[in-house]
């Protein structure tokens, strides 16, 4: 399903996000005091998950494992399982002006829906969300999920809601305050806008996805090539 399509706005950003110094410049000075939260207005990350991109808060009862990309064997993205839900964070590269969840969450009910589903919008606690029902691949079920997408300072993060907190409002509430402790640390490097960011797994966890999967195999060495002549 493509919920990333590289689908633009009349006014598209470059392709690239800018530098940290610029990003500055057009950051909202006023503090904020609900999250997920930028770097450099959250309270404190000391004593969380440090992941690089994302820092999760510590807490009884919750698990962390990660997504990972079979061929980089790299993380790219966190899972959070607590009280028979989880919720899957991925963080993505995003202008530094206009925030990408607008555009991504038409794209995703037009996916979802031409997919054999269905989707509609919801208001949460973030803003819009969207309600999704995604038919199983090869199997006669389906997939009950929230979407929440949070737009910060050159950073979009999306978070995935899927379990008893879909339809549990009680559960759903403590999925929201565990995703309002969440920090993010973009860094100042450049990436294509929309490009998803690998997170910093620790070193046992690196150990288990390189036993499991192997470690990254070595590409051999290209010999000389001829200039393309146009």
């Amino acid at each position: 399903m493509g919920l990333f399509s590289r689908k633009k706005r009349q006014n598209a950003e470059p392709a690239v996000a800018d530098s940290a110094q610029e990003s500055a410049e057009s950051a909202v000075e006023t503090p904020a005091t609900d999250g997920p939260f930028d770097i450099a207005e959250a309270p404190s990350v000391e004593g969380m998950h440090n992941f690089g991109v994302l820092y999760l808060p510590k807490q009884q009862g919750v698990r962390v494992q990660f997504t990972i990309n079979k061929r980089t064997r790299a993380a790219m993205g966190a899972l959070v399982q607590m009280l028979g839900s989880s919720l899957t964070l991925n963080v993505y590269a995003a202008p530094k002006t206009a925030g990408l969840w607008p555009d991504v969450r038409d794209e995703m009910v037009d996916s979802i829906t031409k997919d054999g589903g269905s989707a509609n919008f919801r208001e949460g606690p973030f803003g819009p969300e969207v309600e999704a029902t995604i038919p199983k691949k090869d199997v006669n079920e389906v997939r009950h999920v929230r979407y929440i997408g949070v737009d910060g300072p050159r950073w979009f993060l999306r978070a995935a809601v899927e379990g008893q907190a879909v339809m549990n409002t009680e559960t759903r509430e403590a999925i929201y305050d565990y995703l309002r402790k969440v920090v993010v640390d973009r860094g100042s490097e450049a990436h294509p806008v929309r490009d998803l960011l690998a997170l910093d797994m620790p070193e046992a966890a690196q150990q288990r996805v390189e036993e499991k999967l192997g470690k990254v195999p070595v590409k051999k060495p290209r010999g000389p090539e001829l200039p393309e002549l146009a």
